[in-house]
């Protein structure tokens, strides 16, 4: 079962699989912190390894670049759903389960569904009224990382959250059935269970980077690669060239395994990791983003993997971070590798 013909592993264009480690050294500041660290996020994993690196980093420091490939129409309206998680939870107005608005009700859904219009994919009110704000302005022509910058400002956040890329890019699934079906349609109107044959980026070939985006990782002390679904969030984000060539000139990136025991607590990483063939747990995150790395942080439950490769560092951390104190301690432990 192949990703794509035109992604060698998955990003936007093959890498080398070459030791990082004589990348040379990482510039400090006076107090030994980290100057700047990009993190490439997606999903809710992503946007609570933000909140933790946005405790600990000042919005000079710190810039997030997230996944698009998740972006649909619904109901009419434009839904980014990883940038929005990520602003959302970096605001402090995450829903219960890492996604959505707190407290946000459903008056349109309960509308809507006595217009018997199926009402799987569930936006609260508040949720749909960003949406509708951000459909009104690209269709009159504004990019997404403009859109995506004013949201963030009237919502508190201070930090840089952009796009991957401003230009339309979708990702795609094939299920083992033959079937294609957009991101939404798998992952939330058939709640993930077909299994994935093949996932493709339409509209990577001919996107460029966010306005800033390459910039920030060319710029960037550390590259951190969120505990995001390799595939589902971090392999859209890769998937546009000029990104992956920032990230793979990087003198340092960091990967932060999303697995525990090999599994996801979460969403279907390893099952999908297994079925486009790659190798299980720690094994599998390494092929994901082979050549990549100079760095792989996992779970502490999983520090017998330390000594798998010898072209990258494996560490091994506690990556629970649900809480947002856990993140913020998280964050700081990656910072002092």
């Amino acid at each position: 079962m192949r990703v794509s013909a035109r992604l060698a592993i998955g990003y936007g264009q093959t890498v080398e699989h070459r030791s990082r480690h004589d990348s040379g050294p990482t510039t400090l500041d006076d107090n030994g912190a980290m100057t700047k660290v990009v993190l490439l996020a997606g999903g809710v994993g992503g946007a609570r390894a933000a909140r933790g690196f946005t405790a600990v980093l000042g919005p000079e420091d710190f810039t997030v670049v997230g996944n698009v490939g998740d972006d649909d129409r619904m109901y009419g309206v434009h839904v980014s759903p990883d940038l929005d998680t990520i602003v959302y939870t970096l605001a402090g107005l995450e829903g219960p389960q890492g996604w959505g608005r707190a407290d946000d009700t459903f008056a349109v859904m309960a509308g809507l569904e006595r217009m018997n219009v199926d009402t799987t994919f569930r936006l609260g009110d508040n949720d749909l009224a960003v949406c509708l704000a951000r459909t009104r302005a690209l269709d009159e022509g504004e990019p997404l990382s403009l859109i995506t910058a004013r949201i963030a400002t009237l919502l508190g956040v201070h930090h840089q959250v952009l796009p991957a890329t401003d230009d339309r890019l979708r990702t795609r699934i094939r299920a083992t059935t033959g079937e294609w079906m957009s991101f939404q349609e798998y992952f939330v109107l058939r709640g993930q269970q077909d299994e994935v044959a093949e996932a493709v980026f339409e509209g990577a070939d001919h996107a460029h980077p966010a306005p800033h985006a390459r910039e920030a990782i060319t710029a960037a002390d550390l590259v951190v690669v969120a505990p995001s679904n390799p595939i589902l969030s971090i392999w859209p984000i890769l998937a546009v060239g000029e990104i992956a060539e920032a990230v793979g000139e990087a003198r340092r990136v960091v990967a932060v395994s999303p697995l525990f025991g090999g599994k996801a607590l979460k969403g279907p990483a390893d099952r999908v990791m297994a079925s486009l063939g790659l190798q299980p747990g720690t094994a599998g995150i390494l092929e994901a983003y082979r050549g990549l790395l100079t760095d792989l942080v996992v779970d502490i439950g999983d520090a017998a993997d330390a000594g798998l490769v010898e072209d990258v560092r494996i560490h091994a951390l506690d990556t629970r971070i649900a809480e947002p104190e856990a993140a913020e301690r998280f964050a700081t432990e990656v910072l002092a590798l």
